[in-house]
């Protein structure tokens, strides 16, 4: 059996996803405390979308993640500077 290539125009035409990616103006400790009261109403038995509960909980560590990802880069930075000659 013979394979031949796939040209260019034989795929097929995507358009343009808009990922909409912003900075977000929610800080770290407002995430975690919109977080708090929501599992405080769902303890007690008020009505919680647990969708939306979920995905703000993988959000805040998410930003946990990658502040402590950026704090690591910063460090090996500041021990790359103090170790150079002058």
């Amino acid at each position: 059996m013979k394979v031949e290539k796939i040209g260019f125009e034989e795929l097929p035409k995507l358009g343009s996803v808009d990922l909409n990616l912003q900075p977000s103006n929610v800080s770290f400790s407002d995430r975690l405390n919109s977080i708090d009261d929501t599992i405080s109403a769902l303890a007690k038995g008020e009505q919680v979308d647990l969708h939306t509960l979920l995905i703000d909980m993988e959000k805040a560590k998410l930003t946990l993640e990658y502040t402590v990802a950026m704090r690591d880069k910063l460090v090996d930075a500041y021990k790359e500077i103090t170790r150079m000659q002058v």
